[in-house]
This record gives C-alpha cells, structure tokens and sequence, in this order.
C-alpha cells in the first residue's frame, strides 16, 4: 500500500518566528490573507491592524505596535513613544471609527 501526499489546501503560515507574533495574532494575520513576513511588509502594520479590527474585538493598539515591531525586529514596548504616535494617528487616519482602540 502507498501512502499519496495531498497538499493541505490552507496555506502555511511562516510568521511565528517572527518578534511579537504570538499563536493568536498570527491566527488573527492569517484570517485576513497575511502568511508570512513578505505579506506582512507589503500589506504594512497599519494596514494589517485595521484589517485585523474588523473581524476580532480583542485586538487593541498594541497589537498595531507588535505588527510595526515584527517589521523592525523590535520589541513592541521597546518602540518610542513618538513612534507608537504616529502609528495611531496613521490608524485614525486611516480608519476613523476604530483606529485608535487601546
């Protein structure tokens, strides 16, 4: 008796040797397309958060500095202040109604 392969049909995700990227959050990247570290760098941290947003409640403004420290190699409380400003104020931009969850 041989034993066939089936590829599985969902993709595998590549994201959880990244820095911040925990079982849930790579969970919540993978629910809205993002595989892997390239997906993310193309999609961005704001971009990811927001979509992120939409579909899980729990996800708060760290979660947005995680996504902007796994790009950087950074731990998310490591980030200045100034840059964790300007991460919310592009997600209020961005996306007015729920950008600025804390």
């Amino acid at each position: 008796m041989t034993t066939r392969f089936h590829p599985s049909k969902e993709k595998r995700s590549e994201l959880s040797g990244l820095k911040n990227i925990g079982k849930v959050t790579e969970r919540w990247l993978n629910g809205i397309g993002v595989y892997d570290e390239q997906g993310l760098r193309r999609m961005g941290a704001v971009k990811a958060y927001l979509g992120i947003l939409q579909i899980e409640a729990g996800a708060s403004l760290n979660l947005l500095y995680a996504l902007h420290g796994a790009l950087t190699g950074t731990h998310w409380n490591d980030l200045p202040p100034a840059i964790k400003e300007l991460l919310r104020r592009q997600a209020e931009r961005d996306h007015p109604e729920g950008g600025g969850r804390h």
